[in-house]
């Protein structure tokens, strides 16, 4: 096989090939005549060729000589003085179904011509007229959709400004089940011309070789769904994959660049993150400068989202259902409402399966019920390693602490109104509340009842786990933390223990090495830099304010310090009632006086109080005791009040007073 055929066939070395001997003949007859026409890939070669009707040149019959068999629809790359040109074999003898050699004595000519026994092979380049390039709106990304057809317009005509450097690449990325995918698909779905689909385990001769056909076949449209798995670094040959990605689109600039016009190739790549999976050589103005990022829709886009999807609910409560859903669903990205839907109908099956006549009841719907109990076992796909939901604890688990309940209650509610009155006094909403104290205190448990029943997404964190040996992954972590609660939102982060993490990075009392501070700093940047965090609140614990970095404690940072000291009298009483109320007591169960024994316990030991409690009622049951015996009585509750220990000394209490009073007084100076 001569390295011409081969080049002409789209032979590489490697392929595998099957060869069969023909039944009459094992020879290839010489070709009477063949015709061929010029591949048109821009309008100045279309008005070049237009017309053109004779005999080949000497240089165009030198290539197909040494090439030596020709067939219909073989194309060939011929290079002469001063330029180069694709060539398409129309028809051998007349025919488009047979192989022939070339030989000298071979007529062959350029043109249509007007033999009528001549027809136009299949892979013959379309001369259609080139429709409008724009894609209808998608449900639930209308910015997005909007972006993407500025891009797609600038193929539907002449640039305004001559000379303007353009592109025919675009990325689309965001996170997985956001709706890439589907964004290609629609982009495939007009119509406007050939569709090349590059796969994330192609070659880079493959790739290049998708390119020569698309700018051979215009109108076309190349997709790569995956990018950042083609030219992964696990790959041994991503870096030549990045340089022929980088240089075909540099082609098509340059192409555009000389003729104010962009070729008729559109060139559309999905990543999962635009600066971390596209190299820098590719984000040139060039090549994939212009991206789209494709966020998680808010309630709004997912309620279109969901009308979309056409949910087999009954009209009578579809929009109060779909708009109970959509609020519902943080973090839901559109392929997690499709799951979500799809699960609705599992679950309906078993209904359906007993009760469900199609002659009477006409067309199956899902219940109300059946889409919730969807809703709680679907999980956000965008938060596939995070635990958003919080253990159910409610405001009423919390006992005492009223003033706490109020602020954060008082949080929320300025994060969440809509009111114009309201709004008009927030200069800026609430961003973050710090708690300390005592251990034991609620700090807690009432950032997991402030979560319940906002119904924000809950991301919660102790300082020490974000601590990591390597260099970079600690601020590498922090950053992401952020980056998913704001793709999340409304969410709350809750950093358990900042202490470890927010601690002075100077001072006497200082131990912290370069990785906490640089960890530090990445969380000071964003608590308030200039990324927004609109629709995320955070809270933050701590037993030890004296050791945190007063830049943390500015405001702005944290708008609220409030001190979760033990519970006084009437919290103690909530607390034992909270518990004990779970439990069966005696009638001689005195709340008040249990309060006033406990005095100075945290409520975490209050509770350790009741447990120990139950033991001897335990005993008492296990040992044959009648029921009405088996009971929490006040002697097992008192007894358990003088065996525990109480873990808030008074010199503690003093050093919160004491930095309370500095702290208060360094704030005011300032």
């Amino acid at each position: 096989m001569t390295e011409a055929y081969r080049g002409a066939c789209g032979f590489e070395l490697g392929d595998q090939l099957t060869i069969t001997m023909p039944e009459k003949t094992a020879t290839v007859p010489d070709a009477k005549s063949v015709r061929i026409l010029p591949v048109i890939t821009s309008d100045a070669e279309r008005t070049e060729y237009e017309g053109l009707d004779g005999d080949l040149d000497g240089t165009v019959r030198l290539y197909l000589k040494r090439a030596e068999q020709v067939f219909p629809g073989m194309k060939f790359e011929c290079v002469g003085p001063g330029a180069k040109q694709i060539y398409l074999v129309l028809s051998v003898d007349g025919r488009k179904d047979n192989v022939a050699k070339f030989v000298s004595s071979t007529a062959a000519r350029i043109g249509d011509g007007d033999d009528e026994t001549e027809e136009m092979p299949d892979e013959m380049p379309e001369t259609r007229e080139v429709s409008t390039l724009e894609v209808a709106g998608i449900p639930g990304l209308p910015a997005e959709s909007e972006r993407l057809n500025r891009f797609l317009r600038g193929f539907n005509g002449k640039f305004f400004f001559r000379g303007h450097h353009k592109s025919c690449g675009l990325v689309i990325h965001g996170g997985r089940g956001t709706g890439k995918s589907h964004m290609l698909d629609r982009i495939a779905e007009t119509g406007w011309g050939r569709v090349f689909r590059i796969e994330d385990n192609d070659k880079s001769s493959t790739v290049e070789e998708v390119f020569k056909q698309a700018r051979s076949l215009q109108p076309s449209i190349i997709l790569i769904d995956g990018l950042q798995t083609l030219i992964g670094k696990d790959r041994a040959n991503s870096s030549a994959i990045v340089h022929r990605l980088g240089q075909q689109l540099d082609q098509l600039a340059e192409e555009a660049s000389r003729n104010d016009e962009l070729p008729k190739v559109v060139v559309v790549a999905t990543c999962l993150d635009y600066m971390a999976d596209v190299p820098p050589e590719l984000q040139k103005t060039t090549r994939f400068r212009f991206n789209i990022p494709l966020s998680i829709p808010n309630a709004k886009e997912r309620l279109e989202i969901l009308e979309a999807l056409d949910v087999p609910v009954q009209d009578d409560v579809k929009d109060a259902v779909l708009k109970s859903i959509s609020q519902q669903t943080h973090a839901f990205t559109p392929d997690d409402l499709a799951t979500l839907v799809e699960r609705a109908m599992d679950i309906a099956e078993d209904r359906l399966r007993q009760s469900f006549d199609p002659d009477t009841t006409g067309r199956p719907h899902l219940l109300k019920e059946e889409m919730e109990a969807a809703l709680r076992c679907t999980k956000a796909t965008a938060m596939h390693d995070i635990n958003l939901k919080p253990p159910t604890v409610h405001w009423q688990d919390v006992g005492g602490q009223e003033s706490l309940k109020k602020a954060l209650r008082n949080m929320l509610t300025l994060t969440t109104t809509t009111s114009p009155a309201v709004r008009k006094l927030i200069l800026t909403p609430p961003k973050g509340m710090l708690l300390y104290g005592p251990p034991g205190c609620s700090k807690t448990l009432s950032a997991q009842a402030m979560a319940t029943e906002s119904g924000f997404n809950f991301f919660a964190v102790k300082g020490a786990e974000l601590l990591n040996m390597y260099v970079g992954e600690s601020e590498r972590a922090v950053r992401q933390l952020f980056e998913r609660a704001r793709a999340a939102s409304p969410s709350i982060i809750f950093f358990d223990e900042i202490d470890s993490i927010g601690g002075q990075r100077t001072g006497s009392g200082s131990t912290k090495s370069q990785g906490a501070v640089n960890m530090l700093t990445t969380l000071l940047t964003e608590m308030d830099g200039f990324e927004s965090l609109s629709g995320v609140l955070i809270l933050a614990a701590t037993n030890r304010p004296e050791a945190m970095d007063p830049a943390l404690l500015r405001p702005g940072r944290f708008d609220r310090i409030v001190y979760v000291g033990p519970p006084d009298a009437p919290a103690r009483e909530a607390v034992f009632k909270l518990y004990l109320g779970k439990l069966p007591t005696a009638d001689d169960v005195d709340l008040a006086e249990l309060s006033r024994l406990s005095e100075g316990f945290s409520g975490a030991e209050i509770k350790q109080i009741v447990t120990t409690a139950t033991e001897p009622a335990l005993e008492r049951a296990l040992n044959g005791a009648e029921e009405n015996e088996a009971l929490v009585c006040m002697q097992d509750v008192v007894e358990a009040i003088r065996s525990a220990t109480k873990g808030i000394t008074r010199e503690m209490m003093d050093g919160y007073e004491r930095w309370s009073g500095q702290f208060h007084k360094h704030q005011y100076q300032k």
